[in-house]
């Protein structure tokens, strides 16, 4: 099987926040060997007729060797933290509550994701953990380009428990392509939709430090060394931050 590798959960200047024009993304991602990149530009500087000039513009950009997939992040006022993907988004939607979101990407959207749980807390709404396709267990700009987050796997476990379908992706939550955290998803290169095989759990996640596959089903020490490795890393990292600060105040 050959593969066909991409990242999900990338910002371009159509967010406000972000560097990267289109075109520079499809530039970058022919030279790193991308094949798509799922894009996830900030809902809140959109409206209808935007979305259609974005739409519009990712078809520009894309071709047999890169497809720029466009989609966008949702958030909800009183729901701090919740951070909702709609990539492959076919038509613009404005959802106010989680729930609408829910609802809405039904149809309109090829992938939904729960990114970075850390932001909220791992305490995903109900109508969330009822709805939502995929678990964010690895975002490269919160939990490090080294070690996937150890508690967002638990949240994707107990979810899976009663919903089997449900995924653990990877994400880079780039805003900046000269900075490339690392992750990556794998897919065949013959499926003709790389967001439908994702969400099909028919897929390989892949970082810097390790690969694993959709449902992270690892062994009974698996998660536990996770977490102790995770307990080790995060200490060094704090105390290489405190003597960078030193250093620089010096």
């Amino acid at each position: 099987m050959a593969d066909a590798v991409g990242v999900v959960h990338v910002h371009s200047a159509w967010s406000h926040d972000s560097r990267d024009t289109l075109q520079t993304l499809r530039e970058t991602a022919l030279a790193r060997g991308l094949r798509f990149v799922g894009l996830t530009d900030h809902a809140e500087d959109f409206d209808a007729a935007r979305f259609a000039d974005y739409r519009a513009e990712c078809a520009q950009w894309s071709d047999a060797a890169v497809t720029l997939i466009p989609g966008l992040e949702y958030r909800f006022e009183g729901y701090t933290g919740l951070h909702l993907l709609a990539l492959g988004l076919m038509r613009w939607i404005m959802p106010a509550k989680p729930a609408d979101f829910i609802d809405e990407t039904k149809g309109a959207a090829s992938l939904t994701i729960a990114a970075h749980p850390v932001l909220f807390k791992y305490q995903a709404p109900n109508e969330v953990r009822a709805g939502i396709d995929a678990i964010e267990v690895w975002n490269a700009k919160y939990n490090t380009r080294y070690l996937p987050d150890p508690r967002a796997i638990r949240l994707l476990q107990d979810i899976r428990r009663t919903r089997p379908e449900v995924v653990g992706t990877v994400g880079l939550d780039q805003h900046d392509a000269a900075n490339d955290r690392g992750t990556r998803v794998i897919v065949d290169a013959a499926a003709p939709d790389p967001l439908r095989e994702i969400r099909g759990g028919r897929f390989q996640n892949k970082g810097v430090s390790l690969s694993f596959g959709p449902t992270l089903d690892w062994p009974v020490y698996g998660l536990p060394l996770l977490e102790a490795t995770r307990f080790v890393f995060d200490r060094v990292e704090r105390t290489q931050e405190r003597i960078a600060k030193r250093t620089a105040a010096k």
